[in-house]
């Protein structure tokens, strides 16, 4: 007979996953501050091992988007379907610090009129 703890079963039960915390140091090579970019989505690779949109801005400047992990993106409903090549795409995000580098960590995403909130309580 298995042996259970003596605090009981429910004793240590965590999440499947959890949000990253934007103050700790996976997002140190992004900008602290927040930045808006309105731009036509060009390419989608949210199935792809690192999921990333690329948009094209209305200057003509392509931006690498990256979402959230694969299990987050699959909870908001945000799937390669959800987005197509020539949707209006607005990005909330932190831009990163390298220089002459067109890349934004997304915490909110609106798609076609469809909002996705990737990591809540990043806007403020």
């Amino acid at each position: 007979m298995p042996r259970l703890p003596q605090t009981g079963i429910a004793d240590r039960r965590t999440p499947a996953f959890t949000l990253p915390d934007v103050r700790d140091g996976s997002w140190d090579e992004f900008k602290p501050h927040l930045t808006q970019l309105d731009a036509e989505l060009t390419d989608n690779y949210a199935a792809g091992s690192d999921p990333v949109l690329c948009v094209r801005d209305r200057d003509g400047r392509n931006w690498t988007i990256e979402l959230a992990s694969h299990a987050r993106n699959a909870e908001i409903g945000l799937s390669q379907a959800a987005a197509l090549p020539g949707d209006p795409v607005r990005v909330i995000g932190r831009r990163t610090r390298h220089f002459g580098e067109q890349r934004i960590k997304a915490v909110h995403l609106t798609i076609a009129g469809r909002p996705f909130e990737l990591y809540p309580g990043a806007l403020g």
